[in-house]
């Protein structure tokens, strides 16, 4: 297979329609996949040959978006790295992946230089933007090599298209290995099960790094001949102030860019009728919030599940599922991942391998052609992964009787206080329909009586004041007693990684310092 299959073919037939914008650059197809094929054939030029690693620290640009492809099309291997990371993190993921070359922006080589000698199997280091004493300019590299595709063929089944590395926030993170096979699948997998057509009609915008959720968002919309809009970063107000110039028709938002987006205080003086689909998913929304960001954008909203080990959709929530003022089914499935996506087993089990009843809670398995390879250089996780024939997500769940999926939490986040069993969301749910509350998170902290305790972390709105048991006697009044919290910290931001998933092990961290294991 030509590695390139996928994202040439809106070259037959929209070559000279708007494909990237970013800043003051308007690139067209034509266009785009000149700079693809220019760092792909570059690249080689270096002497990478099929199966090399190439990583990339690149903020949102013209560049990351070039490097998604041009990576895979000249067969080499693309390793994403997180922004948030630390130095000593990067280098990690760089020796674990066996990075042979970097694409990295000036400010994070200046972060890197420091570690970047403990990594003696990088081999080039590539700065994107002004040039750095004795590292290779990005504009070097690509400078006078051929605009055609690189001649390179791949084994769809053995070669490494992708190394994603898991978010870590629980532990170091892990290299989920994706074959060319996978990211073929995966893409079609998309495609496959979208509810509304894509066209060279539509423009998509993108705002979370490109080197995670949102690249695929990107890649799905490039496919198919429709305008890509890229900002550096998030920002609401250059949100609000985009869809309305450009006539955005779509975007992908994590909870968090969503809450934001609610709080501006001018949100309806902007004319937001062009957008047809606000994509959401990595991580809980909260029922009133979403509710509320269905009154003001009207039904466009879809909730796709998925995780590094098996991209979205996993499952998903449609449009048709986002019923306002429905039955009190309709307004319970709001806070559901929807039901499995064409394409894609989906089974929910309890401890003996057992499908759950309705109700009751237990890990969803997955079964898919679109599944990783496995754990990069680390098989006996893999084998642990994949026991019994299905993927353990490690995601609790419950099922209802017509086969929403409601996800209560990892079942590594789960609290035993007193011998029960208690999911951080139910409790974070509670907390969050508190009209005085912007955002929550829930975690176990040590308890000499009950083991373990419920300690609720609680943003508040601006102008607003709440005392601890004003909070907690809001849960009691919601919940069974023992899953109210026993404590309540009153914070100005709840820490979350580059998915927009709550950092729960930063939260945790002071709470069960010095001991051996944070359980107790």
């Amino acid at each position: 297979m030509h590695p390139g299959i996928l994202f040439t073919w809106p070259l037959t037939r929209y070559k000279n329609h708007t494909a990237v914008v970013f800043e003051d650059k308007r690139l067209t197809f034509s266009q785009m996949d000149d700079r693809i094929n220019r760092l792909g054939n570059g690249l080689l030029a270096l002497g990478l040959t099929k199966g090399c690693k190439v990583a990339v620290l690149i903020n949102n640009s013209v560049e990351s978006a070039a490097s998604l492809f041009a990576i895979p099309r000249a067969g080499l291997t693309y390793v994403s790295m997180n922004a948030r990371h630390s130095a000593r993190e990067h280098a990690e993921v760089l020796n674990d992946s066996e990075a042979d070359a970097l694409i990295a922006d000036e400010a994070f080589l200046e972060l890197l230089e420091p570690v970047l000698p403990s990594v003696p199997g990088l081999r080039h280091i590539i700065a994107v933007g002004h040039p750095r004493p004795g590292r290779l300019s990005y504009d070097d590299l690509v400078a006078g090599q051929t605009a055609s595709a690189p001649d390179v063929e791949v084994d769809e089944d053995v070669d490494i298209e992708r190394l994603q590395y898991t978010s870590g926030t629980t532990g170091r993170p892990k290299g989920v290995a994706w074959t060319f096979r996978t990211g073929y699948n995966v893409m079609a997998s998309v495609l496959m099960n979208l509810d509304q057509p894509i066209g060279p009609s539509d423009v998509n915008l993108n705002s979370g790094p490109l080197t995670h959720a949102a690249g695929l968002m990107l890649m799905t919309y490039y496919s198919r001949g429709a305008t890509n809009i890229i900002l550096p970063r998030f920002d609401e107000h250059e949100i609000l102030k985009t869809i309305e110039r450009e006539r955005v028709t779509s975007l992908l938002l994590v909870p968090t860019m969503l809450y934001k987006l609610l709080m501006v205080p001018n949100l309806k003086s902007f004319d937001l009728s062009s957008v047809r689909r606000i994509w959401y998913g990595t991580a809980p929304m909260a029922v009133e919030k979403l509710t509320e960001a269905i009154r003001v954008f009207g039904n466009v909203f879809r909730q796709n599940y998925g995780m590094s080990e098996i991209a979205q959709p996993i499952t998903f929530l449609g449009p048709e599922d986002h019923v306002l003022d429905g039955s009190e089914l309709q307004a319970r499935r709001l806070s559901s991942a929807g039901r499995p996506a064409v394409g894609v087993e989906v089974k929910v089990v309890g401890d003996g391998g057992e499908p759950v009843k309705a109700g009751e809670i237990g890990e969803i398995l997955v079964r898919s052609n679109k599944l990783m390879k496995g754990y990069w250089k680390n098989p006996q996780e893999t084998e642990e992964a994949f026991r019994g024939g299905w993927f353990h997500t490690r995601d609790m769940a419950t099922v209802d009787e017509d086969g929403y999926i409601y996800i209560m939490d990892r079942k590594s986040d789960m609290i035993i206080s007193g011998g029960f069993n208690i999911y951080p969301r139910e409790v974070e749910d509670v907390i969050m329909a508190h009209p005085g509350v912007s955002e929550a998170a829930v975690i176990n902290v040590p308890d000499e009586i009950w083991g373990e305790a419920v300690k609720a972390m609680v943003v508040l709105k601006d102008g607003v004041l709440l005392t601890e048991s004003e909070i907690i006697e809001h849960c009691r009044k919601n919940l069974a007693s023992y899953k109210k919290p026993s404590s309540v910290d009153f914070v100005r931001e709840i820490p979350k990684n580059l998915y927009g998933k709550v950092n729960r092990r930063a939260l945790k961290e002071p709470f069960w310092r010095g001991r051996d294991r944070w359980v107790h």
